[in-house]
Order: C-alpha cells, then structure tokens, then sequence
C-alpha cells in the first residue's frame, strides 16, 4: 500500500499508556478523600441544621405577615395558632365561636388551608410567660392590622439535637410585627409581654 505508515499509531498507544493512572493511586485518592470526608462531615453537618433552622424560621415569620395581611383583606380577625406538641401550625380565619380562640382540633388541621409540619429536628419551645393568658397558642391580627393583647410576644425555635441551636421569634420595635432574632439579639420575651406597642 503507497503512503502506509504504522508508526505514528504506535505512538499514540505508547502515549495512553503512560497517561493512565496505577490501580495505587486511585487507592490513594480515595484514602485522601475518605480522610477530608471524616474532618469535614460534623462540621457540613452543622450547617446543613443550622441553615434547617434559619429556614424554617423565615417560613414562620412568612406565615405571621400572611396572617396580619388575610386579616386586613378578609376584615375578619385571623389567627396564627402553633401546636408545640404536635409540631404543627397553621393559619385559620376567626369569625363566631372561634372569636374565643378556641384550640385548632385535628378534624380542623386536616381540612386547613394553611397547615405546616415541623421538620423532625425542630421544635417550637414557649416560655413560661408566653400563655399569660389561658387561649391556645397564638397570633391574632384585627382588620386594622393590629395585634390582640392574648397573642404571644414570641417564642423559640430550636434543633432537638442540638441545643445551642436556637432562634427567637419575637415582636418587632413597632410592636406589630414579628422579626428573628439570634445569639446575643434574644431577650426575654417577659419583657415582651407588657411593652407598649408604637402605632
């Protein structure tokens, strides 16, 4: 055959050859990665709780101001009620009996609207001056867009493994609504309870 030559096919073989890695090396990778693994898992891990928290926080904080907005455009008082028990919470429109804050009962929760679980990490922790008055857990927003004396002043979000991590959600400087406060930003929320809010 006229132009034939093998030579530079040979090359190329030769050449992959030497460019391929030893079965000890992708051993000694894997021992490497393996060891940054090992050093680097708890801390991931106490990030990916801890962004858990701040997400879940901002869902509730969400689910307040859509409570004081439902209230202002339905005219009707509406309720942010919380099931720490359960883990639950929800948001319910208030008109006759339930003007009483009546407790949310399971039939009620099924066939909500607004209905959240907490992720099983997570729990709602109320201090001992939040109920000072005997109605459920609550927020309740008026048609003015103002908050009912009963409802809570605020309460604490917090990882059940973990329990320095926590946040607050607490009342704003206006008093009307609710912002996250964490570390050194949480106060008592008995302090709370009889500031005059700002209208």
């Amino acid at each position: 055959m006229i132009g034939y030559n093998p030579a530079p096919m040979n090359r190329s073989l030769g050449r992959s050859r030497q460019c391929g890695f030893t079965l000890l090396e992708l051993i000694m990778v894997m021992v490497i990665l393996t060891g940054v693994m090992a050093v680097v898992a708890p801390s991931l891990s106490a990030f990916f709780r801890a962004a858990g928290l701040g997400e879940e926080g901002r869902r509730l904080i969400s689910l307040i101001e859509m409570t004081r907005r439902e209230a202002i455009a339905s005219g009707f008082p509406t309720q942010a009620w919380f099931d720490t028990e359960k883990g639950v919470y929800g948001m319910r429109e208030l008109n006759g009996v339930q003007a009483q804050v009546l407790p949310v009962d399971a039939s009620e929760t099924a066939a909500a609207r607004h209905v959240y679980r907490l992720p099983s990490e997570l729990a709602l922790e109320l201090d001992n001056t939040s109920l000072f008055a005997p109605t459920a857990a609550s927020i309740i927003y008026y048609p003015d867009g103002h908050l009912d004396v009963a409802s809570l002043p605020g309460f604490y979000l917090k990882n059940k493994k973990n329990p320095d991590q926590k946040l607050q959600i607490a009342r704003s400087v206006n008093g009307l609504r609710f912002e996250i406060r964490q570390g050194n930003e949480m106060v008592s929320l008995q302090s709370e309870v009889y500031q005059t809010p700002v209208y």
